[in-house]
């Protein structure tokens, strides 16, 4: 049991974090697949559902045992009192039997309630735990280009809403269907021994009551995954909202951007109420058929009493009527429950759809351990497509369409290089530091480190050896001292200042209220974009890897905060190989070799001066930058 929750069941509670089951061929097909699944992930903690299922018969026998009691009292005590057949000292022990077993029920029903909604919520409880951690996992480990297609509204509704929606079929199943299971299954059983030939009568409604109800959870069903799909919606407009909000004021578009919302909430609504209409006339329907059966039932039994048929007598009638009345509760939230089921069922396909995804590249059978880079770093005839990299799957992003990202790409980055990528938009710069960094392996070609190609080694041992500092630079809300040593959390404080002042961030730091301890605000909003940078760059010189990027990192920094980076990178030439993507002159010019590339390929190499003489692109390049910047200081 874990230790946090020690106090809370005697059940032993497995690791929540153990993998999920994946979907198995075989499972029933549609609904029942993805319900059986949801409830699949609630069998490792099998002992608190054995309770569940146990504590619910208790609880059905209880109801039915005073049922039951009803025909003795009626033809063995009442009836022959009444036909004064039988004296009270001779009804006495009968009496005090049925006394007995009534008190039992009335002291075993609380308990059986208690205990069997506990272990209920207990083990939903857990399913939402263990489905949490694995949506999270997830997150952390599918490849870069699921992100780069997909949506944070999207992600973040079946995270949270949607997850929420499927787990919520776990309550359901073992807090209401499976109690309404036993007490229908338990009353069916006390039905046919009472009299089959009334059961096969109230059985008789049991095929056009299913006809209109499978018509209707269809329905249900499909507007319900529909609905979920317009939350996702509904997220990504607000997140944009308050992405934008600065932009939005400014060009004053709040009615423009709340017309949109209000649209999207609009279909929302519709949809949910379709959802809602569905289940309401499914409830109806039952409202409606129920009543009907019971009278024609207990008109039939009536008859079937005065006439001496069948053997009923009163007391059995009566019970039966009573069994009936028990069931109709259960049949009742069984109908209830099915379109609430439904319900997730539509969550939990678009939650599967997220612990389904593909994680990144798996090592090779024989992967090797990267221990540093001490020769070079070859790109050997690599290309990259990013449709060929989704196996087949269309596309979004008009990378994929008409030419590889990357085409033919050789290039040799000796050990302790500064190398910088520049090029015009959409030339393949940073989808290049990519392959670099791993975030995707080349469709044709290979990358070697120091001869190794870089599917042989340890994906967990190359990425030991590289560190990334982009445009926008991230912090935790932790400490600066928390942010600088995150991809080296056991290193010293003395490290951590050794890294701040390589990075010129010591100075700024120590100016702080709080010095290092500092809490850098939620995504560092409490440091100014220059100090976030360079806390990045003091994270990344710490992470003391062999292979640093930066990716357009000195972009939307001030001329000073721009040198102060410079400085951090000069410092580090010759002890990192460094691969710049940039277009600012005064950020690439002191680079060893400058890579230009152009609509995927390597159009020219060489240092500042040489491709400045050239006249090519690069000279293009500098030059309609120099324009500009003449431009704006004019």
């Amino acid at each position: 049991m874990n230790q946090d929750d020690s106090h809370l069941t005697p059940v032993p509670a497995p690791d929540p974090a153990a993998p999920l089951p994946t979907d198995k061929a075989g499972a029933p097909p549609g609904a029942l697949r993805d319900i059986a699944r949801l409830l699949g992930l609630s069998l490792r903690y099998w002992e608190s559902l054995v309770a569940v299922i146990l504590l619910g018969f208790v609880l059905a026998a209880t109801r039915y045992v005073r049922g039951w009691l009803i025909q003795p009292l009626l033809d063995d005590v009442a009836l022959p009192l009444t036909a004064q057949g039988l004296d009270w000292e001779a009804a006495s022990p009968l009496l005090s039997d049925i006394g007995l077993i009534l008190a039992a029920t009335f002291i075993l029903s609380p308990f059986a309630v208690l205990g069997r909604g506990y272990f209920a919520e207990w083990s939903a409880a857990r399913v939402r735990q263990r489905v949490d951690i694995a949506v999270a996992k997830k997150f952390l480990h599918v490849p870069l280009k699921v992100f780069r297609d997909g949506s944070s509204g999207d992600f973040m509704s079946r995270a949270m809403a949607d997850a929420q929606i499927a787990c919520q079929a776990v309550t359901l199943v073992y807090k209401d269907v499976l109690i309404n299971a036993q007490m229908l299954v338990g009353g069916v059983a006390m039905m046919v021994w009472l009299s089959w030939e009334l059961t096969i009568l109230a059985m008789l409604a049991v095929p056009p009551f299913s006809a209109i109800l499978n018509h209707f959870m269809t329905r249900l069903l499909k507007n319900a995954t529909r609905r979920q799909e317009t939350q996702a919606d509904l997220s990504d407009r607000l997140i944009a909202i308050l992405s934008g909000i600065k932009v939005i004021k400014v060009f004053r578009g709040q009615a423009v951007e709340q017309s949109a919302f209000n649209g999207e909430a609009g279909k929302y609504f519709r949809r949910h109420m379709k959802v809602m209409k569905n289940a309401a006339i499914a409830k109806a329907a039952s409202e409606a058929m129920y009543p009907i059966v019971g009278v024609a039932v207990m008109g039939f039994g009536g008859y079937a009493v005065v006439s001496d048929l069948f053997g009923l007598t009163l007391g059995k009638l009566t019970t039966f009527g009573y069994t009936l009345t028990i069931i109709y509760k259960p049949v009742k939230s069984l109908t209830l429950s099915v379109p609430r089921m439904l319900e997730s069922v539509g969550s939990a396909r678009r939650l599967f759809e997220i612990l389904d995804l593909g994680e990144e590249i798996a090592d090779r059978p024989n992967a090797g351990d990267m221990t540093g880079l001490t020769r070079d770093i070859r790109f050997r005839g690599v290309s990259f497509d990013y449709h060929a990299a989704r196996r087949g799957k269309p596309g979004q992003s008009d990378e994929v369409l008409g030419r590889p990202v990357l085409d033919g790409i050789d290039l040799h980055v000796q050990a302790g290089e500064v190398i910088a990528v520049v090029g015009r938009t959409g030339a393949g710069k940073s989808t290049l530091v990519e392959l670099v960094l791993r975030f995707h392996d080349p469709t044709k070609g290979s990358i070697e480190v120091d001869g190794i190609d870089l599917r042989d080694l340890k994906r967990t041992s190359f990425l030991d050896n590289v560190a990334l500092v982009t445009q926008e630079p991230f912090l935790f809300d932790e400490s600066i001292r928390e942010n600088i040593r995150y991809g080296r959390p056991e290193s010293s404080d003395e490290e951590v200042h050794a890294a701040a002042v390589a990075a010129s961030a010591d100075d700024f730091i120590t100016d702080l209220p709080e010095g290092y301890d500092t809490l850098a605000g939620e995504f560092g909003l409490r440091l100014s974009g220059g100090q976030r940078q360079r806390i990045t760059i003091a994270r990344a010189i710490l992470a003391n890897a062999s292979i640093l990027v930066f990716d357009e990192a000195t972009s939307a920094l001030d001329a000073q905060t721009e040198r102060a980076v410079q400085e951090a990178i000069e410092g580090l030439r010759g002890q990192r190989t460094i691969f710049l993507v940039a277009h600012r002159l005064s950020t690439i010019e002191r680079a060893d070799r400058i890579v230009v590339l152009d609509q995927g390929r390597i159009a020219e190499t060489g240092d500042h001066a040489f491709l400045v003489e050239k006249g090519g692109i690069y000279s293009q390049l500098i030059g309609a930058q120099s324009a500009q910047a003449s431009g704006t200081t004019g």
